[in-house]
């Protein structure tokens, strides 16, 4: 008999297949027509389904995963969770009596959502969803007190409708239509993405990825259609980076699957580098249609 036993942020999930809810059983998530989900030693559960494709060649590597903590670690990007839990409203008395339920797509390594979570100062149900297992991997080991599950962010949620007061999606794959469908009435979605000057000291130096231009004004629009009004703002600054945060910034992201990482392994002394990060909120009507 497995001792494992699901984490709070678990309760929010629902069978992938039949959308039942799910109960705990001998170690695993079941559902009443006995679809059953094992809850891995580290705590996460995976819900992909059987046969369908894993983009990105199923998420972020290790390697990304390392890079990433490293950077994160340092709080190079903190200034994110913080100006999401600044713009978050204050809870009125009838709402501060339950915990905050926040759902971080695309959570990776887990550190948005617990650095979200800590800085809220209140109890919060915390569930993270990646396409990555070794994301999965990490974070619920590193976080034991939020859930994770392996699932595809593209495809439709493994998620109970209307259940979470707040949808994360920080520089990950943006389901407009799933992040509406499973916010309460009244509820928000945080969205974060580079602006068109983040990182270009070093794009110009290694010939990184560059940003799509028009992204802001799509991601408004989508926004809007499928959750609510929205509200926009920029974090801009810069940050100091020596050569093993340089390494790690270029290597966590998108560009670990175009650049040879031997390009990368140069003397480079202290450089200032440019973040641009534009938020973008949106809330949900508190009106179910």
């Amino acid at each position: 008999m497995s001792s494992l036993q699901p984490r709070p942020g678990h309760w929010l999930l629902r069978c992938p297949l039949c959308k039942f809810e799910l109960t705990a059983a001998a170690g695993a998530l079941v559902c009443r027509n006995r679809h059953s989900f094992n809850l891995a030693r580290e705590g996460y559960v995976n819900l992909l389904r059987s046969g369908r494709r894993r983009p990105a060649a199923g998420g972020d590597s290790a390697a990304q995963l390392r890079h990433r903590t490293a950077f994160l670690n340092a709080g190079h990007l903190d200034a994110i969770a913080k100006a999401i839990v600044e713009h978050f409203p204050r809870p009125n008395t009838q709402r501060a009596l339950r915990p905050w339920r926040i759902l971080d797509a695309g959570s990776g390594t887990g550190h948005h959502l617990a650095r979200i979570a800590t800085t809220l100062a209140q109890p919060v149900i915390g569930l993270g969803l990646d396409i990555s297992k070794d994301a999965a991997r990490q974070a619920a080991r590193r976080w034991p007190t939020f859930g994770f599950a392996v699932s595809d962010l593209w495809a439709e949620w493994p998620v109970h409708d209307a259940t979470v007061d707040l949808v994360v999606s920080i520089f990950a794959p943006k389901n407009f239509r799933e992040a509406a469908r499973v916010l309460r009435p009244g509820g928000w979605l945080a969205l974060a993405h580079p602006g068109p000057d983040h990182l270009i000291e070093l794009r110009s130096r290694f010939g990184l990825l560059r940003q799509h231009e028009g992204n802001a004004g799509r991601y408004d629009e989508m926004a809007r259609l499928f959750v609510g009004p929205t509200i926009a703002t920029r974090l801009h600054g810069h940050m100091i980076l020596d050569g093993v945060m340089v390494r790690s910034v270029v290597l966590m992201g998108p560009n670990a699957w175009h650049k040879d990482p031997s390009t990368l392994d140069v003397e480079t002394r202290a450089l200032i580098v440019t973040f641009d990060i534009n938020l973008l909120f949106a809330q949900k009507s508190d009106r179910m249609p």
